[in-house]
């Protein structure tokens, strides 16, 4: 499998969270090509985005720093969930929706997530596969649409 396959499975996962009324972001983490967690977003009040989720499963299942490891998003993933995989040792997030595409309230920040992490003491390489927003973004519109609606 390559990172367009993983990023589906991502992308199938944000859609599984939406439809059962959760934020609309799916992640998993891959190493070596095992897959070692996939995760949704966690329900109200936990609110653990699925980034957060799969790095800490992976992290546990592995009971070591994942160098080495991918993480898939549905979409470029907070500060708060980059950090959390830079601290497990991933360097590598591969992500379909950027964050111009979703709303800002979705992030700790205005400023760019990826200008931020830029400046960690090591690099995290961000891969932003535009082919697959669009189909990223229906699930997000689905979602904020049902919450709009009730």
């Amino acid at each position: 499998m390559n990172d367009k396959d993983y990023l589906l499975k991502a992308i199938e996962l944000s859609n599984k969270s939406q439809l059962e009324g959760r934020f609309p972001a799916g992640a998993l983490v891959v190493q070596n090509g095992e897959i070692l967690s996939t995760e949704i977003s966690s329900p109200y009040p936990d609110h653990r985005h699925a980034d957060s989720k799969a790095v800490d499963m992976a992290f546990e299942t592995k009971s070591q720093r994942l160098d080495g490891a991918v993480l898939y998003s549905s979409m470029l993933p907070c500060l708060m969930c980059i950090s959390r995989a830079y601290w497990a040792g991933i360097r590598k997030i591969v992500f379909a929706c950027s964050q111009k595409a979703v709303n800002q309230d979705y992030f700790e920040t205005s400023e760019s997530v990826d200008k931020i992490s830029s400046k960690f003491n090591q690099k995290i390489q961000l891969l932003h596969i535009k082919e697959l927003e669009n189909e990223a973004l229906l699930i997000v519109k689905e979602w904020e649409d049902r919450i709009k609606n009730g």
